[in-house]
């Protein structure tokens, strides 16, 4: 009987650390999840969510998504509050984004579904000004997403890549998952949070290339527009499927010429390449 009650003790001990191990670790990518709306704000695309809407993950593609997971009643969570509003959502808002131009949405995430804690939390909200405020819980469930991040405790702060075709990082990678406060100084940790958005580069631009015309004795050319920090390949074929470099050209912030001197009296076809 003994052994029988070890055998059950060991096997739940590992079903717990199988859950515990459970939770997203820093680089991978976060599945698509939903939470609901406190009070009405507008989605980056401009559609107006009301209170009790479900705010997906996904609705919030384009830009670097700032979970902060709080509970009024939790003094550390009350304190680090004002330091992640003023290091994070008003930084980043008064600069337009990262130094890449990205974008950087901060949510404030309640995790406290009791109606007692109801009228604290709206006036805590109010308070730090919060824009964006959901809750982590519904009429049939409660901390559905923060327990992917975190088995338990508060705060919780996740920093999300929404950027879905970022060419420094994978769609929806995880770049933060911290738990806690204990500090009476938050300012270290919000700069090496910082330092982590600031790396998320966006979508490539277009390559912008003008209609393709004889330039009297310069031969054959257009005028192209590279991004500024990429490098574009100007190749050429006669029959679309060997293809000859013909020029690289940096990025720029004004429109470069490209002329091909040597242009053959027959059909060619010319592109530009990004690598």
């Amino acid at each position: 009987m003994r052994l029988l009650k070890s055998i059950v003790a060991t096997l739940l001990l590992s079903s717990l650390s199988l859950v515990a191990a459970a939770t997203y670790k820093v680089g991978d990518q976060v599945s698509d999840f939903s939470l609901i709306a406190r009070q009405p704000f507008s989605r980056p695309d401009g559609t107006v969510v009301n209170a009790g809407d479900p705010v997906q993950l996904s609705d919030l593609a384009g830009r670097v998504i700032f979970l902060e997971w709080f509970a009024v009643w939790c003094p550390f969570c009350v304190a680090a509050a004002p330091q992640v509003d003023k290091g994070i959502a008003d930084y980043y808002v008064g600069r337009g984004g990262n130094p890449y131009g990205v974008p950087v949405l901060h949510i404030a995430v309640n995790q406290e579904p009791r109606s007692n804690y109801r009228t604290a939390t709206d006036n805590f909200v109010r308070q730090q000004g919060f824009e964006h405020v959901v809750n982590d819980y519904n009429s049939t469930s409660t901390n559905r997403v923060r327990f992917n991040f975190q088995n338990g405790g508060q705060p919780t702060f996740a920093v999300i890549n929404g950027v879905t075709n970022s060419p420094s990082h994978k769609p929806w990678e995880l770049l933060v998952n911290h738990l806690g406060y204990g500090q009476t100084d938050f300012s270290q940790l919000i700069l090496s949070w910082r330092a982590l958005i600031d790396q998320v580069q966006p979508a490539p631009a277009p390559l912008l290339l003008s209609v393709p015309a004889v330039q009297g004795d310069e031969g054959f050319g257009f005028q192209i527009n590279v991004p500024v920090g990429q490098t574009a390949r100007i190749e050429s074929t006669m029959d679309l499927r060997a293809w000859e470099t013909l020029a690289t050209i940096p990025g720029s912030s004004n429109q470069v010429t490209f002329r091909d001197t040597n242009a053959p009296a027959l059909q060619r076809y010319y592109r530009a390449v990004i690598p």
